[in-house]
């Protein structure tokens, strides 16, 4: 698996997706595929395994494949260092 990393602005950025629908246990559920995505912001160089998380939020839902999940979950990132949004941790 590979994890999509960018250096932004002296902070790491690493990006992760997860299914949300269909779930796990029912993998032939009815409807489209719904993923989420975690952005990890950390110091160049890591300073601990503690970084600080955040669970992207979507303006339009939760987009269908895992790419589009990630790229929203980069730009979320890329706000949050910007201070254009002040997220909370998970």
């Amino acid at each position: 698996m590979t994890i999509p990393t960018v250096e932004y602005r002296g902070r790491e950025l690493r990006v992760y997706s997860q299914i949300l629908f269909p779930p796990f246990g029912d993998p032939h559920a009815p409807g489209l595929k719904r993923f989420g995505s975690i952005v990890r912001v950390d110091t160049i160089p890591a300073t601990s395994a503690t970084a600080p998380r955040y669970s992207t939020i979507f303006e339009h839902g939760a987009p269908q494949t895992a790419a589009l999940a990630l790229d929203l979950a980069m730009q979320f990132g890329k706000d949050i260092v910007d201070g254009k949004i002040a997220a909370t941790a998970i």
